[in-house]
């Protein structure tokens, strides 16, 4: 075999190679980017937030490539910009994971005033329906958004079990579980729907109130493990800031990868059981 033929075969080889590897990268984008509008279509759409998905795709990317290179050029060290390219990638999860909790906090400390509301309506002669809208009418977001929602599957046929039922799928939220089953059981078997909804309204405010006392009591804790967790990768920054030649090895060698993947491992099992110690069910 001649030296031109082995180029050509050696040329044939990365080319194909090189194809395989666009044909591969070009795959995963397109899954990437088709799981992640779809997730990001349901979770928005959930909160009342009407973005384009592909839009928030598309900043996802940016800020997946950018940062990377931002802190491998601000740092120098490849393990770093892995990590920011992990933080980037795993950024709108963990916006949209605290943006329902918030919203569902604030969905608990609504919903007692929701259902005096709804209570004194009955009570004064109202239908369900009025007192419904007369929640839409008053209530703040996200209650009220909510229970728009609840009326419009009304309108369109679905039947009130149904619509609640779709709610609480939606939602999640205990509080919602338990009023949900109020609504069903004094539908199916009568009762004073008012009482009931004073009573539960008075028995969740109760239920949220000792919730933030417990919040306030677990809170020092938290902090404390947050603090603990972060201080060894402060700790190993400022090193490297003071004299970047002795903690390079950490970085660069094998035995530095085993001593922070050791690391690691023990500070997921430290905020795992300082999770289970300050984490408290009512």
């Amino acid at each position: 075999m001649t030296a031109e033929t082995m180029r050509w075969l050696v040329s044939l080889c990365a080319f194909a190679a090189a194809m395989t590897l666009v044909w591969v990268v070009r795959g995963v984008y397109v899954h990437w980017k088709a799981s992640f509008t779809q997730a990001a279509k349901v979770s928005l759409e959930d909160m009342f937030v009407f973005i384009d998905p592909k839009s928030v795709f598309h900043l996802n990317v940016g800020v997946f490539i950018v940062l990377p290179v931002v802190v491998y050029v601000a740092t120098g060290v490849l393990g770093f910009a892995l990590i920011a390219a992990l933080v980037g990638a795993a950024l709108p999860r963990l916006t949209w994971a605290v943006m329902r909790r918030r919203r569902r906090m604030r969905l608990t400390v609504q919903l007692p005033d929701g259902m005096n509301m709804m209570a004194g309506a009955l009570r004064a002669g109202a239908s369900m329906q009025m007192a419904l809208n007369l929640v839409v009418a008053e209530a703040p977001a996200p209650m009220s958004q909510e229970f728009s929602l609840l009326l419009r599957e009304q309108r369109l046929g679905l039947a009130l079990e149904d619509s609640l039922r779709g709610m609480q799928q939606r939602l999640e939220m205990e509080e919602i579980d338990l009023f949900v089953s109020a609504l069903t059981i004094a539908k199916e078997v009568g009762g004073n729907l008012s009482e009931i909804l004073e009573r539960l309204a008075a028995t969740l405010r109760q239920k949220a109130t000792m919730e933030g006392k417990i919040r306030a009591l677990t809170s020092q804790g938290k902090l404390q493990g947050i603090i603990v967790g972060l201080l060894p990768v402060f700790l190993a920054g400022a090193l490297y800031v003071m004299d970047p030649d002795a903690m390079l090895p950490l970085f660069t060698t094998i035995y530095g990868w085993g001593v922070l993947a050791v690391v690691f491992v023990m500070l997921l099992l430290g905020a795992f059981f300082i999770k289970k110690i300050v984490t408290i069910d009512v």
